[in-house]
C-alpha cells in the first residue's frame, strides 16, 4: 500500500501591508525614506542607485523630501479641498512577497514582478496612485506606494431652473477598512498566483513583529512569577488574636485585599500571552536573520582594522623614535628662535623703537 507523505514546501506569500499618513510630517518622512534622504542600518548604500522610481504622475522630486507632501497639497487645492485635522492625507501600501521568492531572481524577472505589482495598484486605485517606488537595497525587494484620498461626490438640489448637480471633492479614509481590506488581500494575492504566490492565512492575529517587539512582550510574559507573588502575599497576611474573633467576611475581606494585586499581575500577564500568541514569528525570523547578516558585516569590518591597526603597531617603535626626533629638533629650533629674538632686542636703537611704534622720532 502506498504511503503519503505530506508535502514539506513551504508555501510563498504575496505580501501587501498598509498603513495611514495622517500629517505632512508623516509625509514628508514616508518621502525620506523611500527616496533614500536619510541613512539607515538596514539599507545597504552601495545598492541604492539600483532603485528606481515605477510611478510618478505627481512629478515628485526625488532629491526634495519635501516635495511630496507639496505636491500632493497642491492636488487637494486643485479639487478645491480643504484639509482638515482628522483627516487621512494618504496611505502607503508595502508590496512584496516571501523572501525565498526572490532568491536566485535576475533583475529582469524582478522587473517583471515589479511591473504587475504597479499594474495591479494602477487598476485597484486608478487616479489616487500617485507614487511607487522599487527598493533593491535591503535583504528583500519592495514597492513602495502612495495612494491619495479624495472622493468625489455629487451634490443634488433644486432652484427656479429645476433640477441641479453640483460636483464637489473631499478627503475620506472610510472606504479602507478591515473588509475592504481583506477583499484586496484576496484580490493581490489572485492577481499573483501567476508567481506561484498565495495569501497569507484569512482572519489571522499574526502582527508584523519586530525584534523590539517581541522582546517587549516577552517581558511582559515572563516578567511576572504567579506562585512566588502568591506565597509572599499569603506571608504579608496577618491574622491577630483580635481578627479570629472576627466575621468570617472580615477575614475573607482582609485576604481579598492582600491578593488582589496579585491576581491583577496575573491578569496582566495572560493579556501579554495572548499578544505574544498573536506575534508573527515567520516574521521574526527573518528580522533575526538580518540582524545576523549585519553583525557579520560588522565583523569583517573589525577584523580588516584589526590588522591594519597590526600593521601600524609593527613599525610603532620606528615611528615613535621619529617622532622623538623631530620633538626634540622642534625644541632645539625654538630655543634657538628666542636666543636670535633677544639679539635683535637688544641691538636695536632708541630711533629705530620708535620708528617701529610709528611714532616720531624727538628733535634736539
Amino acid at each position: 500500500m502506498a504511503q503519503k507523505y505530506k508535502s514539506k514546501v513551504k508555501p510563498l506569500f504575496a505580501i501587501l501591508r498598509t498603513k495611514k499618513l495622517k500629517s505632512k510630517s508623516k509625509l514628508t518622512a514616508a518621502a525620506e525614506h523611500n527616496l533614500r534622504l536619510r541613512t539607515q542600518a538596514n539599507i545597504d548604500a552601495d545598492r541604492s542607485h539600483l532603485n528606481q522610481i515605477l510611478y510618478n504622475p505627481l512629478g515628485i522630486d526625488s532629491n526634495d523630501a519635501t516635495s511630496f507632501q507639496r505636491k500632493l497639497s497642491e492636488h487637494y487645492s486643485s479639487l478645491g479641498i480643504k484639509i482638515k485635522a482628522e483627516n487621512t492625507l494618504a496611505f502607503e501600501y508595502v508590496a512584496t512577497a516571501s523572501p525565498k521568492f526572490f532568491e536566485g531572481k535576475t533583475t529582469e524577472q524582478i522587473g517583471k514582478w515589479a511591473y504587475h505589482q504597479v499594474e495591479f495598484m494602477r487598476k485597484e486605485f486608478a487616479d489616487k496612485l500617485q507614487f511607487a517606488v522599487l527598493h533593491l537595497d535591503e535583504t528583500t525587494p519592495h514597492i513602495h506606494f502612495f495612494v491619495s484620498t479624495e472622493q468625489r461626490s455629487i451634490k443634488k438640489y433644486k432652484n427656479r431652473y429645476g433640477d441641479c448637480e453640483k460636483e464637489t471633492w473631499s478627503l475620506n479614509s472610510e472606504k479602507i477598512n478591515p473588509e475592504y481590506l481583506r477583499t484586496l488581500q484576496d484580490n493581490y494575492a489572485k492577481s499573483n498566483k501567476i508567481f506561484g504566490l498565495s495569501r497569507g492565512a484569512k482572519y489571522s492575529k499574526l502582527k508584523n513583529t519586530t525584534l523590539k517587539d517581541f522582546y517587549r512582550t516577552m517581558k511582559k510574559v515572563f516578567g511576572y512569577s504567579f506562585d512566588q507573588a502568591l506565597d509572599q502575599a499569603i506571608e504579608n497576611i496577618e491574622i491577630s488574636m483580635g481578627d479570629r474573633f472576627s466575621s468570617q467576611d472580615e477575614i475573607r475581606n482582609k485576604i481579598k485585599i492582600a491578593l488582589k494585586p496579585v491576581f491583577e499581575r496575573f491578569a496582566k500577564s495572560q493579556k501579554a500571552l495572548q499578544e505574544a500568541a498573536r506575534l508573527d514569528m515567520g516574521n521574526l525570523q527573518e528580522h533575526l536573520k538580518r540582524e545576523l547578516e549585519k553583525l557579520e558585516i560588522d565583523k569583517e569590518l573589525v577584523a580588516k582594522r584589526k590588522e591594519i591597526y597590526r600593521e601600524w603597531l609593527k613599525d610603532s617603535g620606528g615611528v615613535l623614535r621619529k617622532l622623538e626626533v623631530l620633538e626634540t629638533e622642534n625644541i632645539r629650533l625654538k630655543d634657538e628662535n628666542e636666543r636670535f629674538k633677544a639679539m635683535n632686542t637688544s641691538n636695536l636703537t632708541p630711533t629705530t623703537i620708535h620708528d617701529q611704534k610709528g611714532l616720531e622720532t624727538p628733535k634736539n
